[in-house]
């Protein structure tokens, strides 16, 4: 397959092992110009190492892959200009003052963004002349985002960004990240908070086992999956009823089973088919709980069932 040019992130046919372990197994995707990208899937699903890869930190073992349009291997002097790495652990100097590291790191780069920009955007005015060290680990978070932003990246790679910040800053940090967005910047990171996800990602991969396993828009997976309710039933409402014959209920499409609850998926017929069948059974259906299917419910009945299918409608 041919490289296209046209997106700010192309991947085909990336594999990477370790051992006998494949972390990344014929992993495809693009990433359009402009873009927040997302990749969500549980630990070890190959989140982190398909990006190290992409940023080139790891030669993959196959496949092919553009950022800004170069190779990150064999174009290493001119792509590590065009990007910018967010790690967990940055290895700054713990003496090392955020504003000596912000300084430093612009010094990489043609063209940056000004440090009391981001330490106004990130919350970080009053840390700014203390020790890397000394710095608590929310803190230690945004230093190392706002180091990944500084250069003002053509593509920027956040691995779990919003991990360790109280609700404030994480805030704060996505409103700053789509501002940067608007002005041009791709952005590519990933997250274990569906919310995050569903409100400020453009799209969505989702990666189990190494594999990519769905991928779109947020809103389009929701559609996709053909649900529209989940309802909650708790076990000690039913009684002797025990949820016999809920999946065959008009409107029914999936049931996950608890030790406490039943959770029933379903269009929007399954509410009105559910209080039927407990009322025909002496069951208040007052004890039902519905909420509209969100981004936490297709992750969560994708991963290790393989349901949902990736690719455009």
């Amino acid at each position: 397959m041919e490289p296209s040019y046209n997106f700010a992130v192309w991947v085909a046919s990336l594999r990477k092992a370790y051992a006998d372990v494949v972390a990344v197994d014929d992993v495809s995707f693009e990433v359009e110009r402009g873009s927040i990208f997302c990749m969500i899937g549980p630990n070890g699903a190959g989140k982190t190492t398909t990006i190290e890869c992409l940023e080139g930190l790891r030669r993959p073992d196959a496949g092919s892959m553009r950022v800004a349009g170069l190779d990150p291997i064999a174009n290493r002097a001119g792509f590590t200009r065009k990007i910018g790495v967010q790690l967990q652990d940055i290895g700054i100097p713990p003496r090392m003052k955020p504003r000596e590291a912000f300084r430093l790191f612009a010094t990489l780069y043609p063209t940056n963004i000004s440090p009391s920009e981001l330490s106004s955007a990130l919350g970080l005015d009053g840390t700014l002349s203390k020790p890397y060290g000394s710095l608590s680990g929310g803190q230690k978070r945004r230093v190392n985002i706002a180091l990944a932003l500084v250069g003002d990246p053509e593509v920027a790679f956040l691995d779990e960004p919003t991990t360790g910040l109280d609700p404030e800053y994480r805030f704060r940090f996505w409103e700053y990240l789509k501002q940067q967005n608007s002005r041009g910047m791709t952005v590519v990171a990933t997250t274990h908070y569906m919310e995050e996800a569903r409100e400020y990602c453009d799209q969505v991969l989702l990666m189990n086992n190494g594999r990519v396993v769905a991928s779109g828009p947020p809103e389009r997976l929701i559609r996709r999956s053909g649900l529209a309710v989940r309802i909650v039933l708790p076990r000690a409402a039913l009684g002797t009823a025990g949820g016999d014959g809920l999946a065959e209920l008009p409107g029914v499409v999936r049931i996950r089973s608890t030790e406490r609850s039943l959770f029933v998926y379903g269009d929007a017929g399954a509410v009105g088919a559910v209080a039927g069948y407990l009322n025909e059974r002496d069951v208040s259906p007052g004890v039902i709980e519905t909420r509209p299917v969100n981004l936490d419910d297709i992750y969560f009945l994708t991963v290790g069932t393989g349901d949902l299918k990736g690719g455009e409608e």
